[in-house]
C-alpha cells in the first residue's frame, strides 16, 4: 500500500511537470507569434512637397488649409522621396534616397510613430524594429536588428534574446545571444573554405554600429579563436529624429532650394594652416567667425552624416584617401567635426561648431571630453588633419 501511495505521487508530480511544459511552451508560442504588422500605405492624392501649399500646425499635416491625406513627394540636390500621411500624421512608408552615397531609408510610421527603419548602403540592408519606450527622450526603443547582403543574413532578438545566423544560404545551429554593457550579438560556428569559424553579428546600442567579426578556431571544441576579419556592415543613427521634425526640414529645404545664389558649405575659405583642435579651425579665427549660418545653408548641409560615412569609408576601408583633395579645407573640418558631434561632443571651444551643429535634429550634445573616438576615428581624423594643412 505505501508502494501504491509512492507510485500515485511520483505519477502526479510527472503530470503537474508536463502541463506547467505545455503552459510554458504555450506562452512562449504566443509570444513569438505576435510578429511586426506594417501598417498600409494611404491612399489618396499624389503632391510635390513644397512650402506654399503646405504647413504643419499642432502637428497635423495641412495641405491649402485642410489635413492632408495621400503620398507627398519631393526631390532635391541631395536626396529624393516620399511620405504617406493619412489624416496628417505619417502613417506607412516614408523614403529618403541620399543621392551622393546611395544610401535609402525607408521608415515606417503608425500614426506618427516610427516602427521600423529599413536601411540599404553598398548592397547591405538592416531593418531595426521599435516599440514603445517611456523611459527614453523620443519615446522608442529598439526591439529587434536584422541585416542580410549577398547570401548572408543575420537577426537579433532584444526581447526574447532570439537569434539567427545564414552563411552561404545555410541556418546555423546552436547560436548563443549574449548582452555585455553596450553589446548585444548572436554567434554560431561554421565550416568554409576549409576551416572552422566563429561568427559574431553586433551591435552596439551607444553608437548604433552593426558588424560582423569572424574568428578562425583549431576545431570544434573552440579551444582558441583568431581574429581572421572584421566587417562593419551599418551604422543606425541612434538619435532618432521625430518624423514630422524630419517633413518641417525637408518643406522647409523645398522653398529655400529655390535660390541658386546661395553659397553652399563646400566653398573654399581663406585659412591659414595649423593643427585644428578636435572643436575649432583656423576659420573660426578669422573676420568671419561664422560663416555658414544662413537657413539655407544649413538645410543644404543636412546630410552631413551621409557625407562623413561616405568619406570616412573611402579613406579607413578603402583606402582612398584622394577623395578628400575634393573638399575644400573648411568643409574637411566640418566633416572631420562632424565625426565628434555624432559621438555627442559638446563644442565649448568654437562658437562655430556650436551654432552650427546645435541646429541639426540628430545632435545631441553629452560628453565634454574628445576622448570618445575609438582607435580607428582617431586614426581617421589625424588623415582630416593632414589635409586641412
Amino acid at each position: 500500500m505505501k508502494k501504491l501511495s509512492i507510485v500515485i505521487l511520483i505519477l502526479a508530480f510527472i503530470a503537474s511537470c508536463s502541463n506547467q511544459n505545455k503552459d510554458n511552451n504555450a506562452k512562449d508560442t504566443r509570444y513569438q507569434s505576435a510578429t511586426y504588422t506594417k501598417p498600409q500605405n494611404p491612399q489618396g492624392a499624389t503632391v510635390a512637397l513644397n512650402s506654399t501649399d503646405f504647413r504643419v500646425d499642432n502637428d497635423f499635416i495641412y495641405y491649402k488649409g485642410a489635413i492632408f491625406t495621400g503620398k507627398i513627394t519631393f526631390d532635391l540636390p541631395q536626396k529624393s522621396g516620399y511620405f504617406f500621411v493619412s489624416n496628417g500624421k505619417l502613417q506607412g512608408e516614408t523614403e529618403i534616397n541620399y543621392k551622393l552615397t546611395g544610401t535609402k531609408k525607408v521608415q515606417v510610421y503608425e500614426q506618427g510613430k516610427l516602427m521600423q527603419l529599413t536601411q540599404t548602403e553598398n548592397n547591405v540592408t538592416t531593418v531595426v524594429d521599435y516599440s514603445d519606450d517611456p523611459a527614453s527622450i523620443d519615446n522608442r526603443k529598439i526591439v529587434k536588428v536584422a541585416t542580410k547582403y549577398d547570401k548572408d543574413s543575420y537577426s537579433m532578438d532584444f526581447v526574447t534574446l532570439d537569434g539567427e545566423i545564414q552563411k552561404n544560404g545555410k541556418t546555423l545551429k546552436n547560436l548563443e545571444v549574449k548582452e555585455e554593457d553596450y553589446q548585444k550579438y548572436v554567434s554560431g560556428v561554421v565550416e568554409e573554405n576549409g576551416g572552422i569559424y566563429k561568427i559574431y553579428y553586433n551591435f552596439d546600442n551607444s553608437t548604433g554600429e552593426v558588424s560582423e567579426t569572424q574568428y578562425k578556431l583549431d576545431s570544434k571544441k573552440q579551444k582558441s579563436e583568431i581574429l581572421s576579419g572584421v566587417r562593419k556592415l551599418s551604422e543606425i543613427n541612434m538619435v532618432l529624429e521625430n518624423g514630422m521634425t524630419l517633413f518641417r526640414r525637408i518643406m522647409s529645404a523645398t522653398g529655400e532650394n529655390t535660390n541658386p545664389s546661395t553659397p553652399a558649405p563646400e566653398q573654399p575659405v581663406q585659412q591659414n594652416t595649423g593643427t585644428a583642435a578636435p572643436n575649432t579651425t583656423d576659420a573660426a579665427n578669422s573676420t568671419n567667425p561664422n560663416p555658414i549660418t544662413s537657413p539655407a545653408q544649413s538645410n543644404q548641409n543636412d546630410d552631413d552624416l551621409a557625407t562623413l560615412d561616405r568619406v570616412y569609408d573611402e579613406v579607413m576601408h578603402k583606402n582612398n584617401k584622394d577623395i578628400l583633395k575634393t573638399f575644400s579645407k573648411q568643409k574637411l573640418g566640418y566633416i572631420r567635426n562632424t565625426l565628434f558631434a555624432k559621438k555627442g561632443y559638446i563644442f565649448t571651444k568654437s562658437r562655430e561648431y556650436a551654432d552650427y551643429f546645435s541646429k541639426k535634429s540628430w545632435y545631441n550634445g553629452r560628453y565634454n571630453t574628445d576622448e570618445i573616438l575609438n582607435p580607428e576615428e582617431k586614426k581617421f581624423v589625424l588623415i582630416i588633419k593632414e589635409y586641412e594643412k
